[in-house]
Formats: structure tokens, C-alpha cells, sequence
């Protein structure tokens, strides 16, 4: 016999509310929502608890995929994604529940469901999926004359389209024939996402201040500004950020203002030019944490008063009761420091002061080390500050010095169980140290040692590891990136032998099309003993 409805409901809620407790961590307002939910689910009222249930898990959903979706994260985040495997219970409950409401004729039940199902697919890469239901989501909302709901679905939508215009620019287009063409209509296809994108989330922005919901609004100008990254239109993303910001100053919202900051600060740091004025975004952002002369215990406490103090924004009504959730993810007033530091050391490293960026790093590291972290979080935030510090190492041409650090980072990903994130720490610690030592090799060859070759070869073994890694989760986008560190690692390799080489043979061709004599030269070591390891 198959399952009682009811009983079936209760499932749904059950699940819906255990993951909002492991997605809503940090999450100060969520609580109290989520606890008479909870005392439904314990008493088997599953028909009541299921439409909350899922209601409340979409606003989490949205929290932490609009909280981790950035173009270009100067700063590695130490917001947590939903994950994986949360993401497809979230996609699960969603479909579940979506059944459930249409059959008893609750409007308002599937527009949140599609809701969810539309962050979930986002978070699962899958944009064609989140785009279908997020518009499914909006139409529902508009026949329920629900305006913070089809401003949310607007929001899902722009989400989705972000995801389609950071996708597609994978670094194996550049070894592809016929490579300018390939990358034109990839450039033409992620505008055009883009461009539909911007366009949602302002009319998602006119609804929020038609209700007067500043703090959804100016959330929502951040999206516009990531979007408008996606297109290269760098000056009016730092307009929008700005508007952003002046309106999360108004609202006293320290983390808001900072994500405006981060964001003027990407759109800085896609140019060369405008590095100055990102290390000036970078400082702003710390100083709205620190400040001057402000103790680390009063750090943490004014980011935990303002989170508590905060007015919560009207985001749904269920049979004519208010519920509102301010879902504002919190690391805590130390983690958002380090995360200021992490951001200006990486922005001194990109204009070449590498002694302020090894300073910064290590200071930054200070900080995540005393931050109330999980393993993830740890791993989010110490582990990409080691990388950068041992950047900065390699940078200097001192990779040994820098290899401790990027190992930590390693084995910080591997203690979070996170794979993907061990994988390409292994392939930039191979990376890094490679050209490190390939730099060293042709500016100062006597410091170059048979150790340094040794650790070259290590380096292939390290980064062929990561490769599996890759594909044994099945990540696309993570094996492309990994190949193209080999490419120019062997690039790299391939250049310092050729110099270290004289020819040993010449070739005279003739092209076919032009008629013009062609010169290949072929080489080999000087030296059998100095070849250097590189990988077929």
C-alpha cells in the first residue's frame, strides 16, 4: 500500500525543517521561525507543518546561494554554499511538495516550492532547470497578487541567468581551434544572459521600494551589479554598488555595506588601472569591522548586536500571519575581518607589493584562527588564506618557504571532507610552486638545486591527484581549470629547457598557402642530466 498523504506531508516537513536548522547556521533571526514549525513536525500535524516548511526553506535556499554567487569573489568567501547534497534534498522537497499543492489547489504553496526548486537547481549548476521554475514561481506569485514573492522569483531568475554568464569561459576554449571565434559567441551568449538578467532584478528592485523594503532593495542593487560585472560594464557596477551601499549606511547594516564593498572592489580588480582605488575599497571594508582602536571582544560584539537588532523584512504571509526572516549569514565580527584582511592582501599582492600582502596575509590568518569556525569555514577561510600567503612566497621567488603553507591548505579542504576544494588546493600548490621554481631556475640557475627538480617532479604527481579528484566528482568546470594549469606549467617548462637548449636540427618548409619559407628549429638538452621533469 502506498503512503497516506498525510504522512507523506509530514515527511516533506520533516526534511524541509532539518535542513533549514543545517542551512540556517549562523542565520540569527531563523530560529524562532523554524521552532513552532518544528513543534508541528512533532505532532505528526504534517498538513500544517509541509507549506512553513518549504516556505522557510526557500528563504534560506536564497540566502546562501545569493550570498555565495559572486562573478568575480576578490575575497574567497567564508559564506557557506548550500552543497551538493543539501541542495538536491532541497531540489527533492521541492518537487515533493509541489505535487501536494497543486492537488489541494494552494497557489501560494507551489510559488514557494518552485521557488525552492529554483535556488536548488541554481546550486546544482543547473540554469535551464532554475530558470524554468523560477518564472513558474513568479507567474504563481503574480496570480496570488503577492509582490515580495515575485520580487524573490525575479531575484531567482537574475540568479540563474548570472549562473549562465559566468558559465561557458572554460580555460580549454583558449587550446581550441578556430579559438576567436569560440570565444566571441561565448562573449555574445553571456551579455545576452546578462542583459536579460539585469533586467529582472531591477524590476525586482522597483517592488522592493514600491513596499518600502530598503534592505531587500539594496540587496537586490547588488545583484544588478554582479550582473552588470558579467558584461564588463565595470563603472556602472561601482554606480550601483554604491547605491547599494549609501542605502545599507542608512539601514546601519555593517554586512551589507561590506558586500557593496566587495563588489566595488571585484569591479576594481577586473582592471589594472583601477587597483589603487580597490585597496581602498578593501580598507573600507575593513575598517567597518575594526575601526580604530577597537578591541577584538567588542569587534565580535558590535557585528552580534547589529545582526540581533536588526528589523526583519516582510518576505511572506501565510493565512493572513506575517512571517519574516532576517536570514543575514553571520561568520561572526572576527571572521569578517579576516575575510577584510584576506581581501586587501590579495588586492597589495595584484600591484606587486609583496611584503605588504605577505604581512596582511598572515595577519588575516591571525584572525581566522581565533574565529568560532566549523571545519568548512576553516577551511573557507584559513585554508584560501594560505594559499595567498604562499602566493606571495612563490612571488618572491622563495617557494620552499611558501610549500608549508600551501600544504596546510590541503590538509585544512581534506579535514572539511571538502573534495573539491582539496583537489584545487593540490593543483595550486603544484602550480604556484612549479613556475616558482621554473622563474627561479632561469633568473638565478645556481638556486635551483637537484632538490627543487625533485619537487617539480612531486609537483606533477600532486597535481595529476587533483585531476582524479576532479573526476571522480564529476566536476566539469574543476578538470578544465586543472588542465589548463598543466598547460602552462609544460608551457613554462617548455620555454626554460628551450633556453637552457641549443638547437640540434633545422627544418625549412614551405607553406602551402603563402609560398613562404618556414624555420623550425628542434632542441635538446645540452646536457642529458638537466632535463627537467615536465608531463606528456
Amino acid at each position: 500500500m502506498g503512503e497516506a498523504p498525510s504522512d507523506h506531508q509530514l515527511h516533506v516537513a520533516r526534511v524541509a525543517v532539518h535542513l533549514c536548522a543545517q542551512l540556517a547556521d549562523g542565520m540569527q533571526d531563523v530560529e524562532p521561525v523554524l521552532k513552532p514549525i518544528q513543534n508541528l513536525v512533532a505532532n505528526s500535524e504534517g498538513a500544517e507543518a509541509m507549506p512553513l516548511a518549504v516556505q522557510t526553506l526557500s528563504v534560506v535556499a536564497r540566502r546562501r546561494v545569493e550570498a555565495s554567487l559572486r562573478f568575480n569573489p576578490v575575497i574567497p568567501l567564508t559564506a557557506l554554499a548550500i552543497g551538493k547534497d543539501a541542495a538536491g534534498r532541497c531540489a527533492w522537497a521541492a518537487r515533493e511538495s509541489l505535487h501536494q499543492f497543486a492537488s489541494d489547489g494552494n497557489g501560494v504553496g507551489q510559488a514557494y516550492a518552485q521557488l525552492l526548486a529554483g535556488y536548488a537547481h541554481i546550486e546544482l549548476m543547473d540554469s535551464a532547470k532554475a530558470l524554468k521554475a523560477a518564472v513558474a514561481s513568479e507567474e504563481l506569485f503574480k496570480s496570488q497578487k503577492n509582490k515580495p514573492g515575485e520580487a524573490a522569483a525575479l531575484c531567482c531568475q537574475s540568479s540563474a541567468r548570472l549562473l549562465r554568464a559566468m558559465a561557458g569561459s572554460s580555460p580549454q576554449l583558449q587550446l581550441a581551434e578556430d579559438k576567436e571565434e569560440k570565444v566571441k559567441a561565448v562573449k555574445k551568449r553571456q551579455e545576452e544572459e546578462a542583459k536579460a538578467g539585469i533586467s529582472s532584478a531591477r524590476a525586482a528592485c522597483c517592488i522592493y521600494s514600491d513596499i518600502d523594503d530598503r534592505k531587500s532593495e539594496a540587496a537586490c542593487l547588488t545583484l544588478v551589479g554582479e550582473l552588470m560585472l558579467a558584461k564588463d560594464e565595470v563603472d556602472e557596477a561601482k554606480n550601483v554598488a554604491r547605491e547599494a551601499r549609501d542605502i545599507f549606511q542608512d539601514l546601519e547594516d555593517p554586512y551589507g555595506e561590506a558586500r557593496a564593498l566587495n563588489l566595488i572592489l571585484s569591479a576594481n580588480m577586473l582592471h589594472e588601472a583601477d587597483a589603487v582605488d580597490a585597496l581602498f575599497a578593501a580598507k573600507d571594508v575593513l575598517w567597518l569591522f575594526r575601526g580604530n582602536d577597537i578591541s577584538e571582544e567588542e569587534e565580535d560584539k558590535k557585528a552580534v548586536n547589529w545582526v540581533e537588532g536588526a528589523d526583519a523584512p516582510s518576505l511572506a504571509i501565510w493565512d493572513g500571519k506575517l512571517m519574516a526572516i532576517c536570514a543575514q549569514i553571520k561568520v561572526g565580527g572576527t571572521g569578517a575581518i579576516a575575510d577584510g584582511l584576506h581581501g586587501q592582501a590579495k588586492v597589495h599582492f595584484s600591484i606587486g607589493e609583496l611584503s605588504e600582502a605577505k604581512e596582511v596575509a598572515q595577519e588575516a590568518l591571525k584572525y581566522y584562527q581565533q574565529a568560532k569556525m566549523s571545519p568548512k569555514e576553516a577551511a573557507c577561510g584559513q585554508g584560501y588564506a594560505l594559499q595567498t600567503l604562499a602566493h606571495t612566497h612563490c612571488a618572491e621567488l622563495s617557494p620552499d618557504e611558501g610549500l608549508p603553507f600551501s600544504e596546510q591548505s590541503v590538509e585544512l579542504f581534506a579535514t572539511a571532507g571538502d573534495v573539491k576544494g582539496q583537489a584545487m588546493a593540490k593543483a595550486v600548490l603544484a602550480y604556484q610552486d612549479t613556475m616558482s621554481r621554473m622563474k627561479q631556475l632561469e633568473d638565478t640557475p645556481q638556486a635551483f638545486t637537484q632538490q627543487s627538480n625533485a619537487r617539480v617532479t612531486e609537483n606533477w604527481t600532486v597535481i595529476e591527484d587533483a585531476m582524479a579528484m576532479m573526476r571522480d566528482i564529476r566536476n566539469q568546470e574543476g578538470e578544465d581549470t586543472i588542465g589548463s594549469l598543466i598547460y602552462e606549467m609544460n608551457q613554462k617548462v617548455g620555454e626554460i629547457q628551450k633556453k637552457m637548449s641549443t638547437p640540434t636540427k633545422t627544418v625549412w618548409t614551405v607553406d602551402k598557402v603563402t609560398r613562404k619559407a618556414k624555420q623550425k628549429d628542434y632542441y635538446e638538452p645540452v646536457d642529458p642530466g638537466t632535463q627537467l621533469a615536465t608531463q606528456e
